[in-house]
């Protein structure tokens, strides 16, 4: 198939990428900027230089292709995620950017649409396991780009097209908030957020990129993806141990994690998501976790 990756020079972007040419498709990797280019011919695709938030020039360059694939985000990294002035251009990317992506797909001719999401939309559940079914906590202002972003997706699913919806775990890798947790680990330094009992459910950047891949074969709906939840207590110690730390990773006091903010917040609730939706449907499989050896390097 023919495929277009917006957002293909970020760290979720590229991982989309390469899985896409090793499975044997045709990839178009869109950036917003000239230097993105060799980052893209560098996993093997072609570059396309566009305007995200022009409607007509994405229009131009989805034409011809079988599926456009959605990735775009820009998270703060750190501490930083407490200014909300840091969110302006995420907020931007999925207010404006996805909606016109969306559109454009469905002018340019494209059959599915496959839109990068978060389970971080999701309620804190406690000890419960969370399905696609759960209602969402989205009630704050704070999520109306992630909102709009679905609706989105959603109005494309008509015409006999396929919209699939990503619902991501926490990512993990080789990305920059991971190299400051792990920096942070080393240090001393307190970088968790909530409670050490509360669920987590993270997804390695490879395993995401495979998500992509597998989403080809998925019918229209919403799927979570993540690997085998984990308590953050157990997220602590595989920090330390990839970061070579004596001690566990330290969470913030809980007088610090009460002014976090409603961005900053969502990582305090307890996650226990499922994905089995998406392996039955799909047959993927997460092959990296946070015990794994040299995650951080892969």
């Amino acid at each position: 198939m023919k495929i277009a990756v917006t957002g293909a020079t970020g760290v979720l972007g590229q991982e989309a990428v390469a899985a896409l040419i090793a499975a044997g498709h045709e990839v178009t990797g869109v950036t917003r900027r000239e230097r993105g280019i060799p980052v893209i011919e560098g996993r093997g695709a072609r570059a396309v230089v566009a305007d995200v938030f022009d409607q007509k020039e994405l229009t131009r360059t989805f034409r011809g292709h079988d599926v456009v694939v959605n990735t775009l985000a820009h998270v703060p990294i750190g501490m930083a995620a407490m200014r909300p002035l840091s969110w302006r251009e995420d907020d931007r990317l999925h207010l404006e950017a996805s909606v016109a992506i969306a559109k454009a797909a469905a002018e340019a001719g494209a059959g599915r649409l496959i839109q990068e999401s978060t389970i971080f939309l999701y309620p804190d559940n406690g000890s419960e396991w969370i399905g696609e079914d759960e209602p969402l906590s989205v009630r704050n202002q704070a999520f109306k780009p992630r909102v709009k972003e679905m609706r989105a997706a959603v109005d494309f699913a008509t015409s006999g097209r396929t919209a699939v919806i990503l619902r991501l775990g926490q990512l993990f890798g080789r990305d920059p908030q991971t190299t400051h947790a792990l920096k942070a680990v080393r240090e001393g330094d307190p970088i968790l957020l909530g409670k050490p009992e509360n669920y987590v459910t993270l997804l390695h950047h490879r395993d995401a990129g495979q998500a992509f891949v597998s989403a080809l074969r998925a019918r229209s709906g919403f799927y979570n993806v993540g690997g085998e939840p984990i308590t953050r207590s157990r997220w602590a110690k595989d920090l330390a141990a990839e970061a070579g730390a004596g001690k566990p990773a330290k969470f913030y006091t809980e007088l610090a994690q009460a002014v976090v903010g409603t961005r900053l917040d969502v990582q305090r609730r307890s996650l226990r998501v499922s994905s089995v939706r998406f392996m039955s449907e799909t047959g993927w499989r997460p092959l990296t976790g946070p015990s794994t050896p040299g995650w951080s390097r892969m």
